[in-house]
C-alpha cells in the first residue's frame, strides 16, 4: 500500500516539474531583476552546499527545494553537477527526486550526464519501477551518437519490463532513439514491435 502512495507522490512531482516548464517569471524593472538575481543566487549557493553535504536529511531537502523551484518556473540547471552526483543514493525518496530533475535537464547538460552514463545503466535494473523507468528516460534524452547501442539495449530490455509503466516509457524512448539514425537503410523494426505490443498491453 505505501508503495503505491509514493508511485502517486512521485508523479505528482513530476507532472508538477513539467507544468513548471512552461512558467517564466518576469521582473517589473531592472532594479527588481538583479535583487532577484541576487537572491537566486544566494539560494542555489545554499542549495548547492546542502547537496554536498555528508547529511542525507540535508541533501533531501535540499532536492525537496529545487523540484519546487522547478514546479515554480525557477531555472534550477546550474544545480546539474551538484544533483547528479546524487544519482547513485542508497535513499529512495532523494534518488527519485534526483531522477525527476535529471529526466528535466539531461537535454540541457548532456556532458555532464555522459559521465554518469554507467550509473544510469545500473538504475535500469533498479528494483524501483519509477527508478528504472526515469533512467530509461534520462539515457534518451542524451543526444551523443556512441551511446545508441546502449540506449537500443536498454529500450529491448525495457520493453519485456514487469511494470507497464516502465514499457511504455520504453515506446516513448523508441521516438527518440528515431532521431539518432545515421543510416537511412538501419531498421529498429524489432525494438518498436516488442516495446509498442508490451508497452500498451496492460
Amino acid at each position: 500500500m505505501s508503495s503505491g502512495v509514493g508511485y502517486n507522490d512521485q508523479m505528482g512531482a513530476e507532472t508538477a516539474v513539467e507544468a513548471g516548464q512552461e512558467t517564466t517569471p518576469t521582473t517589473s524593472s531592472s532594479g527588481a531583476a538583479f535583487g532577484l538575481f541576487s537572491a537566486d543566487f544566494k539560494k542555489n549557493e545554499d542549495l548547492k552546499e546542502m547537496l554536498e553535504s555528508n547529511k542525507e536529511s540535508l541533501k533531501l531537502e535540499a532536492m525537496k527545494r529545487v523540484v519546487g523551484l522547478i514546479s515554480k518556473g525557477k531555472n534550477a540547471s546550474e544545480l546539474f553537477p551538484a544533483v547528479v552526483k546524487n544519482v547513485a543514493s542508497k535513499n529512495i525518496e532523494l534518488k527519485k527526486l534526483v531522477y525527476v530533475y535529471l529526466v528535466r535537464y539531461a537535454e540541457e547538460q548532456q556532458d555532464l550526464a555522459l559521465l554518469s552514463i554507467s550509473t544510469f545503466q545500473r538504475a535500469l535494473k533498479d528494483p524501483n519501477q519509477f527508478i528504472r523507468a526515469s533512467a530509461l528516460r534520462v539515457l534518451s534524452s542524451i543526444r551523443v551518437p556512441i551511446i545508441v547501442p546502449i540506449m537500443m539495449l536498454a529500450i529491448k530490455e525495457a520493453a519485456t519490463d514487469l511494470s507497464p509503466y516502465v514499457r511504455k516509457t520504453s515506446a516513448h524512448a523508441i521516438q527518440k532513439l528515431h532521431r539518432y539514425r545515421t543510416n537511412p537503410r538501419h531498421t529498429l523494426l524489432s525494438a518498436p514491435t516488442s516495446a509498442h505490443s508490451s508497452a500498451f498491453s496492460l
